[in-house]
């Protein structure tokens, strides 16, 4: 418990001075002002600010459609703030210090990744709590299934900084590990549509190649449908892309285990 804690608190120091923290800081800032100060919004000339045009229900779903772009702008922003920590946690003379230590690969690295994890996360929910409370503060409506919501980004996000964990212990890059994560999350995109060019390819072996391919990968953007629906109290939704994502997070972990404790340092 004692290496596990030394470990957070370098990782908070990483991220600390990497001065990214006041990037967070503004963009809430700027959101809080924003909502806080803004005098009225006008739908079809009616003041919903200002009126009993809002239903629960209502709100709920502008708190699953802001909070589905805001927590998607948000993970892109931590995918930069995350990508160079393990590339410096692997840095020559830093790395052979930390294996000097009486403790095994496996352990070292999954201490890094949680203890980051976990960093990130109160980092999320110190930018979403604030923020949702300002808003129902000016709706008048308190959408209590927001935090069913914000516990999902956290799944999402664990699926994200798994993919960038990964690349950062293969690459020993922080370009290269926001690169191939990328790659990995617009590849999944544009799959999630695949069925549009189906008719033009025929029932060929480029078809099963496209499937397979987006079986395997994670499902970042579907998943990211379940904001709206677990905040309008829906519940989940598409539980494929959820397993299947989940399923890809663990086997890239363990990947990223396995070349760590293979490498030579």
């Amino acid at each position: 418990m004692t290496k596990f804690l030394a470990i957070l608190y370098d990782s908070f120091l990483e991220i600390r001075n990497g001065k990214i923290l006041y990037l967070y800081g503004c963009v809430v800032l700027f959101l809080l002002m924003l909502f806080t100060l803004i005098p009225n919004v006008n739908i079809m000339g009616e003041d919903v600010l200002n009126s009993d045009f809002l239903t629960p229900d209502l709100v709920a779903k502008v708190n699953g459609y802001f909070f589905d772009g805001y927590w998607g702008f948000v993970m892109f922003l931590m995918v930069f703030g995350t990508a160079w920590l393990l590339p410096s946690y692997l840095s020559r003379g830093r790395i052979e210090l930390a294996l000097s230590k009486p403790i095994d690969r496996f352990s070292l690295l999954s201490m890094k990744f949680l203890s980051v994890y976990l960093i990130m996360l109160s980092i999320l929910t110190v930018m979403s709590v604030p923020i949702w409370l300002i808003l129902s503060l000016r709706l008048g409506v308190f959408a209590w299934s927001f935090f069913y919501s914000l516990f999902f980004s956290y799944v999402i996000f664990l699926c994200v900084f798994a993919i960038v964990f990964f690349f950062g212990v293969l690459s020993r890059s922080g370009a290269l590990a926001v690169m191939g994560y990328f790659v990995i999350s617009v590849v999944g995109s544009i799959l999630t549509g695949r069925e549009a060019v189906y008719g033009f390819l025929g029932e060929t072996v480029w078809t099963t190649i496209l499937d397979t391919i987006y079986y395997i990968l994670p499902k970042l953007g579907e998943m990211s449908d379940n904001y709206t629906a677990l905040i309008a109290g829906d519940g989940l939704i598409n539980g494929f892309a959820i397993w299947t994502s989940l399923a890809f997070t663990a086997v890239i972990y363990l990947l990223t285990l396995l070349v760590f404790n293979r490498r030579d340092y």
